[in-house]
């Protein structure tokens, strides 16, 4: 009889408890994130609006004498577009003598208005104003000194202006004066041609027997 020979079981391999342990946990952890799905990611915050700082423009700081300057531009032009009566008025104000600005626009006015003596009086302003020694008085020293130039170049034009025209009225009375000894001589030469023209005819002579 012959013997049958039964195979013996595999051999068991012996898994220590740490690696199973392990193991264990890795398939857990496959088996919950084949489960679940990824998060969306959190969007990132919106940008911070941009704040555009307006542009502020400051005006140049302006010196005293430029103002000055400005002011008395701004009375020319005003000035300049009234009439005779209320320029007069204007030049006839009586101005504060402690006040710069005053003083010149009434040097100014008086100035404008061509009447007798006021080119003087108009001197005589800008001269206080030359004069001053105030600090209120340093911006408005320069303007005075041009005004009182163009003043003086008025004075000389219409002096020159005045000059000429007594020339033309002095030539004209000489001229007058010749024509009346003219007509005077002429009207003395007819009178002597009328009189010798109205005496009588001397009388015929009788004649010889």
């Amino acid at each position: 009889m012959s013997t049958i020979e039964v195979p013996s079981p595999p051999a068991r391999t012996r898994v220590s408890p740490g690696s199973a342990l392990v193991a264990t946990v890795a398939a857990v952890a496959a088996l919950g994130l084949a489960g679940c799905v990824a998060p969306k990611p959190v969007p990132a915050p919106p940008p911070p609006p941009v704040i555009v700082a307006p542009v502020v423009t400051c005006d140049p700081p302006r010196e005293a004498q430029d103002l000055a300057a400005r002011h008395l531009l701004a009375t020319e032009d005003r000035l300049s577009a009234l009439n005779t009566a209320d320029l007069t008025t204007e030049a006839s104000r009586n101005a504060d003598p402690a006040s710069i600005d005053a003083t010149m626009d009434q040097a100014l006015a008086l100035s404008m208005t061509h009447n007798p003596g006021d080119l003087a009086r108009a001197q005589g302003l800008l001269d206080q104003v030359l004069h001053n020694n105030t600090p209120q008085a340093d911006p408005w020293r320069s303007l005075a000194r041009l005004l009182a130039y163009r003043l003086g170049e008025q004075k000389r034009a219409e002096d020159n202006a005045e000059r000429s025209a007594q020339q033309l009225r002095d030539a004209q009375r000489d001229n007058q004066r010749r024509l009346d000894d003219v007509n005077s001589k002429l009207e003395a030469l007819k009178a002597i041609e009328r009189s010798l023209n109205t005496r009588p005819s001397p009388a015929p002579s009788a004649p010889k027997p």
